[in-house]
């Protein structure tokens, strides 16, 4: 193998890759990015046995090959090289000799054929998504999820694919995400999938770096996402995911217009008193809402936010940082917040958008 690249192509194909390595994996070969010529391009590879990516950048071929090296030690190398253009050329014993202007270096490297294979799908897309839509989507959801993995079904992202449409929902069992977004071609068929939350985190970060679309396609047992010059690929979680709309009330008591950022700031200023716990009151009267907090060790806060409310007054405690994560990942500047009771879900989402919803429920004391 012989090939001549950029180092800005050399690094966003590395970047690309890079992630979904582990470190001091006893399967040596784990720790390493492949790097293989490929119909005049350059590609990357990378997996952990559950999730793999394939990337492609622009290169010189001038001799075909492959060869994996260690990500970690390739990464900080590329990223501290001053010149433009990088040659890379595999040697005997599975060295990668790489020479720029001034710089000489050779990586010791594995073989190609020790990798392992990252399956492929050759069939039509399922389903096509605007990237940026579906990055928004992911940005909404994906951090509700739960991190217990003896509940793999809900350590997941569900994704239900209904003509042009996708939900996708997130839970941990005390809060739950939705979004709805739209298919640009519509599914071939109603589907119902959990992804891995890894999975979908990389995947928004891949989605994080360009603009276009996303194609979607499943296997038995996986799904890959095909965007620009990157391919994502990851086992499918098997269960059944909760019925989670049963849960998400019809009818609230109380509704709240609220500026987010205040409401954010309110939430913040709460949180300091209580290092112990998350608990703080969130009270609503007709002039708006009040958020307080106390602890013997820190002291009490008490902030008041003018707002629009409608309904009964209402009072409830929550874990701040659960109201956070919505607000912190919402843009819109006003958002809705609705209550029952201390004993029933309350529900966040923004004024003028009907396609997501934050189920949160309050703590019993």
């Amino acid at each position: 193998m012989k090939l001549i690249v950029t180092k800005e192509n050399l690094k966003k194909g590395l970047f690309a890759v890079s992630r979904v390595v582990g470190s001091g994996n006893p399967l040596q070969v784990l720790n390493n990015i492949l790097i293989k010529t490929d119909q005049g391009r350059v590609k990357f590879s990378a997996t952990n046995l559950e999730i793999g990516v394939n990337t492609w950048v622009g290169g010189k071929t001038e001799k075909e090959g492959a060869l994996t090296v260690p990500a970690r030690l390739i990464n900080e190398y590329v990223n501290n090289l001053p010149t433009e253009k990088v040659t890379l050329e595999g040697t005997e014993g599975n060295t990668l000799k790489l020479d720029s202007e001034n710089y000489h270096t050779n990586i010791k490297g594995l073989p190609a054929e020790d990798f392992p294979l990252i399956p492929q799908v050759t069939e039509e897309p399922f389903a096509k998504i605007d990237a940026s839509e579906f990055k928004d989507a992911l940005a909404e959801t994906i951090w509700a999820s739960s991190n217990n993995e003896t509940q793999p079904e809900i350590s997941g992202i569900f994704m239900a694919f209904e003509d042009e449409k996708i939900r996708i929902a997130a839970t941990d069992r005390y809060r739950l995400a939705e979004r709805t977004a739209t298919l640009k071609t519509a599914a071939r068929v109603v589907k119902e999938v959990i992804v891995p939350s890894r999975t979908v985190s990389e995947l928004y970060k891949i989605l994080s770096v360009g603009a276009g679309e996303v194609e979607i396609y499943f296997s038995e047992s996986q799904v890959l996402f095909k965007f620009d010059d990157t391919e994502l690929i990851s086992r499918l979680i098997d269960g059944q995911y909760p019925d989670y709309r049963q849960i998400i009330p019809k009818e609230f008591k109380t509704e709240v217009e609220v500026e987010r950022e205040e409401f954010i700031h309110a939430l913040k200023a709460a949180a300091l008193f209580v290092p112990d716990s998350n608990n703080i009151t969130v009270e609503v009267k007709a002039a708006g809402i009040t958020v307080s907090a106390s602890s013997m060790a820190a002291g009490e806060n008490t902030t008041q936010i003018k707002a629009k409310v409608s309904g009964s007054d209402n009072s409830a405690v929550f874990n701040f940082r659960y109201l956070l994560d919505c607000l912190n990942n919402l843009s819109e500047a006003i958002v809705k917040f609705k209550m029952i009771n201390d004993a029933s879900p309350a529900s966040l989402a923004p004024l003028k958008r009907d396609n997501y919803v934050y189920i949160v429920m309050p703590i019993k004391l």
